[in-house]
């Protein structure tokens, strides 16, 4: 048994793969004062599912992987660890300068960006490295012991170590570390060239800052976890979700506690890149519209595009992660109406404490999903399988107050006013997010899940003229099956700073084979064979005197030519891909090489079913009212009972314990050999 648990803002979602391919599923409410409650108590859910005990079920998995919002939250909301800041004497406020600019450098009303460690706690030594790494001034050790001592006498819980050109020589960098470990005092000590070895000083000091303020929480956090799951009886590590769409053991994990900001949303794009292969639509841009907000991501050649930095409200994080774009749109997302009178949904959420209204659990303020309630199309009886009964009267409620009283509409009105903005805001992100990549969303399919998505793939898709959508049987928990997609992942980094042309072939195989035995290694220790590794090898490119590089993939047979010619051209391709332009007569400049090696887990196959009859009369569950700007009868289907070959026309819902899925009239959905429907214009299918 493989488990995947995916911790989102308002729901715990768990997977359970057998060994033949059967899956299990739970989905509970998120507990925020402590996830692991949540964990436990849909572990307990999943194993009653299977008809095992708790501990039974925990007895006979095999392979456990979590993603968690500990992270992230910590982050969002600024409650992170106390993190001090020892540095190169004069540039103690680097963190607080940035790259002289903030988000919007034309709006002289909005304040400058407040770094995470405040001056009194950044404390300079004496120090100098020089840009090719020779020693300049060593470190003065007696100022290291003063910079030990205030810190620890203002009580922080992590220190990040910052020295000019570290990525060049990183032994000042180490030695501090040596001397804190050699202590009374250990803190968490998060070393700037370890969590990002490149050029940028505001980027590795940024992102060894994010490290320090979330490593200690994310710790104490896996740490429960792991003192939990142990006590009841599960015998394997626990890996952890990266936002690079790999995996992590508990210890490598909370080292680089970094990499864990995006976890949950990184397993939704590698489930994306499985059904890509499954459905044999190479492109795909998936949606995760869950109950805080909605994540796309575009997958490409059946694998998710990644990015290099990510901004968190003003905070830089400069390292490798799958490129997911989050929206403020969800389920839980609350309506409004704004000082001008226009209607706002979201970016603030009801979240899982109190929720929506409907969950009558205290919330008062309309939600996207009181929307769909009051639209008639979530089902109030069958909403996570009929163990949360929702209230159509309390949704009513919020929405006739804050929305349709103060727009002169009726209720049902306001409420198709508030799902449609959401569509219209999900496929404006879409939009963006293929457009700005020089792609045609016209050219992709629509992979949509989470709880919310199956009431907006179909609109979506529409209006980006997308020709089909997919909702796979598993959507609302489909993050947690994707982490059950992903292998073991670690990535490394050295700086090469040179032209093209000033390099020898031998240069670069030898930073790549530095860079590849490094991983090898880890991997071996971690327990996997030489067989179940592979690499990937990349440059970072530019132009001269350019500030930002293009991605150039290194092939082994690359790095054996006699010559560097096959770089040149790659980079010149990857440049004019993006850019539309080349400058022949300028050579391409490396700024890095990057390594990501991976420990092959075990492959997930979902099983294939024989193609049936296409009458779907076997799941009907007869018809509901829904409001699309009339009102109208829609033939209601159980997703569970559908089988593949079966065809559903609109407008119809289908229906399930953990979603609800809208075929628009004029469209189509047929269910493809694994169980997902799949969605089209009627003249189209």
């Amino acid at each position: 048994m493989r488990i995947g648990v995916d911790v989102g803002g308002t729901f715990t979602d768990i997977v359970a793969v057998e060994a033949g391919g059967r899956l299990h599923v739970a989905k509970t409410p998120s507990t925020p004062e402590d996830q692991s409650v949540g964990v436990v108590q849909g572990l307990g859910q999943l194993a009653e599912a299977c008809g095992l005990s708790l501990q039974a079920l925990l007895r006979v998995t095999t392979l456990f992987i979590h993603g968690t919002t500990v992270a992230t939250n910590a982050l969002i909301e600024r409650k992170g660890a106390r993190v001090g800041l020892i540095t190169t004497a004069g540039f103690r406020d680097l963190l607080e300068l940035r790259e002289g600019t903030k988000a919007d450098r034309y709006d002289l009303r909005e304040p400058f960006p407040q770094p995470l460690i405040p001056r009194p706690l950044r404390v300079e030594v004496r120090e100098r490295v020089r840009w090719d790494g020779k020693v300049e001034q060593p470190l003065d050790e007696a100022d290291v012991q003063v910079a030990i001592a205030a810190l620890r006498e203002r009580a922080v819980d992590a220190v990040v170590v910052g020295f000019l050109n570290a990525h060049r020589n990183n032994a000042h960098e180490r030695r501090v570390r040596a001397i804190i470990e050699a202590g009374a005092w250990q803190p968490y000590v998060s070393l700037s060239h370890e969590v990002l070895n490149r050029e940028g000083e505001y980027d590795r000091f940024s992102t060894a800052t994010v490290n320090a303020y979330v490593g200690p929480g994310l710790g104490r956090y896996l740490e429960r976890l792991r003192s939990r799951l142990a006590e009841a009886g599960l015998g394997v590590p626990v890996m952890v979700m990266q936002s690079t769409g790999g995996a992590l053991p508990i210890d490598q994990a909370v080292r680089h506690g970094v990499g864990a900001i995006t976890s949950g949303p990184a397993g939704g794009s590698m489930a994306g890149a499985l059904f890509a292969r499954l459905t044999e639509t190479p492109r795909l841009v998936t949606c995760d519209i869950g109950g805080t907000s909605t994540d796309i991501c575009l997958i490409e050649g059946a694998l998710p595009l990644e990015r290099r930095q990510t901004e968190f409200r003003d905070i830089k994080v400069a390292i490798p992660a799958l490129d997911i774009t989050a929206l403020g749109a969800g389920g839980g997302s609350i309506a409004k109406i704004d000082a001008s009178g226009i209607l706002e949904l979201g970016p603030e959420s009801a979240g899982a404490q109190p929720g929506p209204a409907c969950y009558g659990r205290g919330g008062t303020l309309p939600t996207l999903s009181d929307a769909n309630v009051v639209l008639g199309l979530i089902s109030p009886e069958t909403f996570l399988g009929g163990r949360m009964r929702l209230s159509r009267g309390l949704a009513t409620q919020a929405i006739e107050t804050h929305v349709a009283a103060p727009l002169g509409l009726s209720v049902e009105e306001a409420a198709l006013a508030i799902m449609t903005l959401a569509n219209t805001r999900i496929a404006e992100g879409i939009r963006a997010c293929t457009v700005r990549r020089g792609f045609d969303p016209r050219d992709f399919g629509l992979l949509s899940f989470g709880g919310a998505g199956g009431a907006h793939a179909d609109a979506v898709a529409r209006e980006l003229l997308i020709p089909k959508a997919i909702i796979p049987r598993e959507a609302s928990v489909l993050s947690a099956l994707g982490f059950l997609s992903s292998d073991v992942r670690h990535d490394f980094a050295c700086t090469i700073g040179r032209a093209i042309p000033a390099l020898r072939p031998a240069d670069l195989a030898d930073a790549f084979a530095t860079l590849e035995a490094q991983g090898r290694a880890l991997l071996r220790e971690e327990g996997f064979a030489e067989q179940d590794i592979r690499v990937t090898r990349l440059l970072d490119c530019r132009y001269h005197r350019q500030i930002f590089s293009v991605e150039v993939r290194a092939e082994e047979a690359d790095l054996a030519a006699a010559s560097l010619d096959w770089l040149g051209r790659k980079f010149e391709a990857a440049y004019e891909h993006l850019y539309h332009h080349v400058h022949r007569a300028v050579p391409g400049f490396v700024d890095t090489c990057r390594v990501a090696v991976f420990g092959r887990l075990p492959p997930l196959d979902l099983p294939r079913a024989a193609r049936g009859d296409d009458d779907p009369a076997a799941a009907h569950r007869g018809t509901r009212r829904i409001y699309l700007g009339d009102w109208m009868e829609a033939d209601v289907f159980w997703f569970d009972a559908l089988r593949h070959g079966m065809v559903v026309r609109g407008p119809a819902l289908i229906d399930s314990a953990s979603t609800s899925v809208l075929v628009n009239p004029g469209s189509v959905g047929r269910i493809d050999a694994h169980g997902s429907l799949v969605i089209a214009r009627e003249s189209a299918a």
